[in-house]
């Protein structure tokens, strides 16, 4: 059994107006990830899904022809934003449990642990969206993943991570005003032996996929003219999921077709070795 997955940072929702304007985006960003054909959809920046009864969400799993999904309702940024997440899934799993965390997080944590048919354990997803201002908070916001890279789980952490990995090349952050090199630029903290949030997890045993597969240098984001490009949207597997993964992608067609400042990234598991 393969299952694909995605993750995709899609732009206040498909809207615009900060996720409260037009559905300028709506139809090409459903066309896109319903091109993708995939079993687990996870979504960041899904601005104004939680209004008049997450009217958005369940317009969004009819319009990808998807089976279910759940919405994890973020913090109020200072500017009022937020920032919430989805995870929607196929007919072909099942939610065991769902839910959010957002005391630790500047945005939220959204999760879900599947059932599969045939597999003895859940398939656990976490969804992240980490703090984009603050890069130890970003360290501080992972600490609760590290669990996910211990043996015997099977666990995908995903999401904007809003953080260059170890195996990724720094961009040229120089070229960058002084606020905004403040904002991405990774400050090690001396408390944590990992350094940067990304390198916790790695550190702690969860392996880059994109890295795995050769193409820790492709970036995700940061493509606008005043920003620089690099990797910062991410899919992290436990060590036992790993080995399962046969496939790594990324899809530009949100750029090219300017639908999203982030293109999406998906992988496929095969999971038949594990089924029962």
């Amino acid at each position: 059994m393969k299952l694909r997955v995605v993750s995709f940072n899609c732009l206040f929702g498909g809207y615009s107006g900060h996720g409260f304007g037009a559905p300028e985006r709506w139809d090409a960003l459903m066309r896109f990830l319903r091109s993708l054909d995939a079993d687990i959809v996870a979504l960041q920046e899904c601005n104004g899904w939680d209004v008049l009864g997450k009217q958005r969400l369940h317009r969004a799993v009819r319009d990808c022809r998807l089976a279910g999904g759940v919405l994890a309702e973020a913090n109020v940024t200072t500017a009022g934003h937020r920032f919430h997440t989805a995870i929607l899934h196929s007919s072909r799993v099942n939610i065991a449990a769902d839910g959010a965390n957002r005391q630790k997080y500047h945005h939220v944590l959204g999760w879900v642990d599947l059932y599969v048919p045939g597999l003895e354990k859940v398939l656990e997803i976490r969804n992240v969206h980490l703090d984009p201002f603050d890069a130890a908070g970003r360290i501080h916001e992972v600490e609760p993943l590290k669990i996910h890279g211990a043996t015997g789980r099977l666990s995908v952490v995903l999401g904007d991570f809003n953080t260059v990995p170890p195996a990724a090349p720094q961009p040229p952050w120089d070229t960058l005003p002084p606020h905004a090199q403040l904002h991405h630029r990774e400050v090690a903290d001396p408390t944590h032996m990992a350094g940067t949030a990304a390198e916790v997890l790695v550190s702690a045993g969860m392996v880059d996929l994109a890295a795995l597969k050769g193409q820790a240098r492709t970036p995700t984001g940061g493509f606008d003219s005043c920003d620089v490009a690099r990797r910062q949207d991410l899919i992290l597997l436990s060590q036992d999921l790993a080995p399962l993964a046969t496939a790594y992608h990324v899809y530009m067609e949100p750029i090219t077709d300017e639908f999203s400042d982030h293109a999406a990234v998906g992988a496929v598991l095969d999971l038949a070795p594990l089924l029962s």
